[in-house]
């Protein structure tokens, strides 16, 4: 098995350009809007009508959807008469010309390549045994809010938690709640910088977060990286798009830079109670639990992901979730399922027509 680096830096991105656009260009769709440019990619953000997509691997154009991203050289074909609104990296928007065919770069000058895809792993012995409550976020990562969701495994049988912030210095709240997913106390003093936390979490069956295997630690971010990833996530709230268009740039475009993990995760899951379940979404929170060494529930989501590929003919998400499973598959010793879901992966991407992504995964074969 090849070393993985973040599954989140998937397609890395260039660095954010902390420089106001005031762009306009009619005759090619953008439109005026002065933003930070906050992403590397473009992604379709609605779809009035029909469009197909062709990414520069591929062998034939298929059928894109909204939240789908977009990279430089990728082709897209709007059905006559239709209307594909297109967001750039720099913020413009772009109306892509139906009945032809466009190269992103053309409407969204700039736009980078695709690369190899890539997956950060986490310590997998965490998150596999469902009577503990294991702690989903905030777990090993960074957070942006000093008062954040807590959110952690529900046991079947446990009626009640006891839930305490810790620091190695010893406990500094305890409460008792029936939930499982709760706001920051409000009582309870926030987070403060250059601290370590962790949450621990105690149900009346008598299982305990701390009898999961990985010692877990968060800290909140702070100084100009906060400043900087407020002002990311600002830009991207006022740019006024579809709920899930902007849930998908800030967990795969902003999220990452800052290591707020478990902010990408909430999000994602936001969408998912809000009936807005789609392969790519499903896909993505597996890939952000098999960071987070939840091995179960990325597991869960990505055969869920797989599920709705299927169902809706989406080849590329098909691959990426069978990528993922095989990923997980070979890192928790279980060759035959990792070799099962390896080779589908590798079979997809030759469909597709992308004999690298093909030939990254075969590598990865055990």
């Amino acid at each position: 098995m090849s070393s993985h680096n973040s599954h989140q830096d998937r397609m890395p991105l260039p660095r954010l350009r902390r420089s106001l656009l005031t762009l306009s260009i009619t005759g090619l769709g953008l439109a005026l809007l002065p933003t930070a440019a906050y992403a590397g990619l473009a992604r379709i953000m609605t779809v009035n009508g029909s469009v197909q997509l062709r990414r520069e691997a591929w062998s034939e154009f298929r059928r894109a959807r909204p939240g789908t991203a977009l990279y430089g050289p990728d082709l897209l074909e709007p059905g006559r008469g239709s209307r594909i609104v297109v967001i750039c990296p720099n913020g413009s928007r772009w109306i892509v010309p139906a009945g032809t065919i466009s190269a992103v770069n053309n409407g969204c000058p700039g736009t980078p390549r695709a690369l190899k895809p890539q997956f950060g792993i986490g310590d997998l012995r965490g998150g596999s045994d469902p009577a503990i409550p294991y702690v989903i976020s905030p777990r090993l990562d960074t957070v942006l809010s000093p008062t954040p969701t807590l959110r952690w495994n529900p046991v079947e049988g446990g009626e009640t938690y006891r839930v305490s912030l810790q620091t190695r210095r010893g406990t500094l709240w305890e409460i008792e709640t029936d939930q499982t997913v709760i706001p920051y106390p409000e009582d309870q003093p926030p987070l403060s910088p250059g601290t370590l936390y962790t949450l621990v979490v105690e149900t009346d069956t008598g299982a305990i977060s701390t009898d999961d295997s990985p010692a877990l630690r968060f800290n909140l971010l702070t100084g100009d990286r906060a400043t900087e990833a407020q002002t990311d996530i600002t830009a991207v709230e006022a740019l006024d798009l579809p709920d899930m268009v902007a849930t998908l740039i800030l967990v795969e475009d902003v999220y990452p830079r800052y290591e707020l993990t478990g902010a990408a995760i909430d999000a994602l899951e936001g969408l998912v109670t809000a009936g807005c379940e789609t392969a790519k979404v499903r896909r993505l929170l597996g890939d952000l639990y098999l960071k987070s060494g939840l091995r179960l529930l990325a597991g869960q989501n990505y055969e869920t992901a797989l599920a709705l590929a299927l169902a809706t003919e989406n080849l590329e998400e098909r691959v990426l979730a069978q990528y993922g499973l095989g990923t997980l598959y070979a890192r928790i010793e279980e060759p035959e399922k990792a070799t099962e879901f390896l080779a589908a992966a590798q079979a997809g991407a030759l469909e597709l027509g992308d004999d690298t992504l093909a030939a990254d995964i075969a590598a990865e074969l055990p």
